[in-house]
């Protein structure tokens, strides 16, 4: 902390050199002024944070000069020292915001007391910078110029060796009490604690004396252990930082993005401490290998579902999940959109019944770690598998038949290649589906084939040819046949008359 002494009187400035201990006093430099413009000079260029302050000085007053004192330079805190009581002074010192008004000669013991508030306060001013600018950048997730200088200099103020940036993840917490618990694991930190969420905090911490790599680590698990004696109930996982030398405020938003992707780890390690590593998460995950658990999850609901086999099909996916490092809330987004193909597959004599149309994605992420995610996806399996063994087995055999055409028009749906697929003779299958459908399956087929080709004939500019294709009919000629005869038009005319063209 600077310290400017302006006095015209050398003696004054020899005395407090010699009576005083600034050092001890938290006093890291000093310069001396001795007449009014040489101090307005120093107080520019030096930016002392505190001046000991004489009134009467050549050139002009110190009340003068903190008067001129250019409003852009930040005013340090101000004492007094002159053989003058007069009230005119005293008042104008007030109005100037002084913080004492100390008469000549000086009482040693006094000044002491003095300078020990005023760098008490400006440390809790300056923590109270630090956290204001702190919680800025976690929002803008930048630091901006200005910021810049301001952070550099809190930092110098509180003598800040080291910082590190660590993100808390657990209900029931406060900013105080997680101060509070950091400062008694260790003493020498400054702990500024921001809320950013619900349940999320991040935490700048400044670290007053050397502290190795490993000692961060102890500290967060001794942190962790408060927190649970004090909330044995409280679900918290911790994300460190690593550890930089100085407080460089530039380099604040890297830490803190490697706190919060440490945090995230917890997901897979499944462990409540975390430290930073290098590309845990691999963002370059594609679709495309997901697409194929798609499927078997369609196909496992809409044949004879096999709890086993999905049981199995879940384990090798999340298997997957856990070699290939996808990030957690990529992986929360795949679930429920497996859950959402698996519910919208389940008959809909099922449906209004099951569990997974009304899950969220925060109720996915309740469940903090890829273990619990996992027992939530086994136990909706074994629940999917007790409504497809519900009463009604002949709808529900009927229905997933009917989701199977739906679904795969294009594909071979002869009678006794269905039948075969589901286990049914194919007799009774056609029996069912007229008596449960009131429509021939074979004409249900066609149906469902004529209105996709429909569909495609008007979205679309491909051919008869291809559309006969996607649709099921091994050859154009057969396709346009069966089409006119389902809708009395050949398809170029259908697609002539809902277009508006004219023939």
């Amino acid at each position: 902390m600077k310290l400017l002494i302006a006095d015209d009187q050398t003696s004054l400035h020899t005395f407090l050199d010699k009576t005083m201990d600034w050092t001890a006093l938290g006093i890291t430099e000093i310069k001396h002024a001795y007449d009014g413009r040489e101090t307005l000079q120093q107080l520019g260029e030096f930016l002392p944070d505190i001046v000991l302050l004489d009134i009467q000085m050549p050139f002009m007053s110190g009340i003068e000069t903190l008067q001129q004192l250019d409003h852009s330079i930040k005013k340090p805190k101000t004492v007094i020292v002159s053989a003058h009581d007069e009230f005119t002074y005293a008042r104008e010192a007030l109005r100037l915001d002084v913080y004492q008004y100390l008469l000549k000669p000086v009482d040693v013991v006094l000044l002491k007391k003095t300078i020990l508030e005023l760098t008490s306060a400006i440390h809790a001013e300056q923590q109270s910078v630090l956290a204001h600018e702190f919680g800025k950048l976690v929002h803008s997730r930048s630091a901006y110029a200005n910021s810049l200088v301001v952070v550099e200099r809190a930092c110098v103020l509180l003598k800040l060796q080291q910082c590190a940036v660590l993100q808390i993840e657990g209900e029931s917490l406060s900013e105080p009490m997680l101060a509070e618990w950091l400062l008694q694991a260790e003493p020498s930190l400054i702990p500024v604690v921001y809320r950013k969420s619900r349940d999320k905090y991040s935490c700048l911490l400044g670290i007053t004396a050397s502290m190795p790599e490993a000692r961060l680590l102890e500290l967060c698990q001794e942190t962790l252990s408060r927190i649970q004696a004090h909330i044995p109930e409280s679900a918290v996982s911790i994300g460190a930082s690593r550890m930089m030398n100085g407080c460089h405020a530039d380099k604040l938003p890297e830490l803190l993005e490697q706190s919060e992707e440490a945090g995230r780890l917890s997901f897979y390690t499944c462990e409540p401490v975390n430290a930073y590593q290098e590309e845990a998460f691999n963002d370059a995950w594609g679709m495309q290998h997901f697409q194929s658990y798609e499927q078997a999850y369609r196909e496992m609901v809409v044949r004879e579902f096999a709890p086993e086999a999905a049981r199995k099909l879940t384990a090798e996916m999340f298997d997957y999940f856990r070699s290939s490092r996808i990030p957690p809330e990529d992986v929360y987004s795949l679930v429920l959109h497996f859950l959402y193909v698996i519910a919208q597959s389940i008959p809909s004599m099922g449906r209004s019944s099951t569990k997974l149309d009304n899950i969220t994605m925060d109720d996915l992420r309740s469940y903090r770690n890829i273990r619990e995610l996992e027992l939530l996806f086994m136990s909706l399996i074994d629940h999917i598998a007790s409504i497809m063994k519900g009463p009604n087995l002949t709808e529900d055999m009927v229905m997933r038949v009917k989701q199977y055409v739906d679904l795969n028009y294009g594909e071979d749906l002869s009678l006794q290649m269905v039948a075969d697929r589901f286990g049914v003779d194919r007799f009774q299958l056609s029996r069912l589906f007229k008596q449960e459908m009131n429509v021939n399956y074979w004409n249900y087929v066609i149906q469902i084939r004529m209105e996709k080709a429909a569909e495609l004939l008007l979205r679309t500019e491909e051919k008869n040819s291809v559309i006969a294709s996607v649709t099921g009919f091994v050859d154009e000629s057969h396709f346009s046949r069966t089409f006119k005869k389902y809708y009395d038009v050949s398809p170029k005319q259908y697609r002539q008359l809902h277009r508006g063209e004219k023939h």
